[in-house]
């Protein structure tokens, strides 16, 4: 490495020259607007989990507030965070950064995507798996794995950390809920052999 700095006479610069930044190719209203898909999963999971409320059966001697309290107020929850988050985005598109092109062939070509496909896929397929798995494994094992998809999609690499800490909220959520509220949390096959 000595030897490639000396060949770097005095007042040369050693950084590529630059020629340009890379396009966005603007896909209209929707520009910098992407970040919409996360409120529009939300509202999704919250109409889901309303629909559930209505044909929960709820016998008439419970307690009260009863095992739709909850559910309700995460329900309306996701439905104020969707909203906020949505109208966020709205008023504050978000265009991608614009890439240094250091290559002249690159100048003038307009990039279709900034979409990171892959830290998507972790996040959509954390909740496919998740679904998949809460009844067969139960909700501690499935949130779990979960946490440790979203972490993944958000480009976390301390793996071992994440599905500990997965596991440490998961079970903290099955204690207060599960336990301590009686929430009809899938326990799954491993933790008892049922729901």
């Amino acid at each position: 490495m000595s030897d490639e700095l000396q060949e770097v006479e005095a007042g040369q610069s050693i950084d590529p020259q630059v020629y340009g930044t890379e396009e966005v190719k603007d896909h209209g209203w929707w520009t910098g607007r992407a970040g919409l898909a996360i409120p529009l999963l939300m509202v999704v999971i919250a109409t889901y989990m309303l629909i559930s409320q209505f044909t929960m059966d709820v016998a008439e001697d419970v307690d009260r507030p009863g095992p739709q309290f909850v559910p309700g107020l995460i329900i309306v929850a996701l439905y104020a965070i969707a909203a906020l988050l949505a109208i966020d985005i709205i008023r504050k598109p978000q265009p991608p950064e614009m890439a240094v092109l250091t290559d002249a062939a690159e100048v003038g070509k307009v990039h279709a995507w900034y979409t990171d496909w892959p830290r998507l896929a972790w996040a959509v397929g954390g909740f496919a798996v998740f679904i998949a798995l809460l009844l067969p494994i139960g909700w501690v094992l499935a949130a779990a794995v979960l946490f440790w998809c979203i972490a993944r999609s958000m480009g976390s690499t301390r793996y071992f950390f994440d599905i500990s800490l997965g596991l440490l909220f998961s079970s903290t959520i099955y204690l207060i809920f599960g336990v301590a509220l009686a929430v009809d949390l899938p326990s799954g096959l491993i933790f008892g052999g049922g729901r």
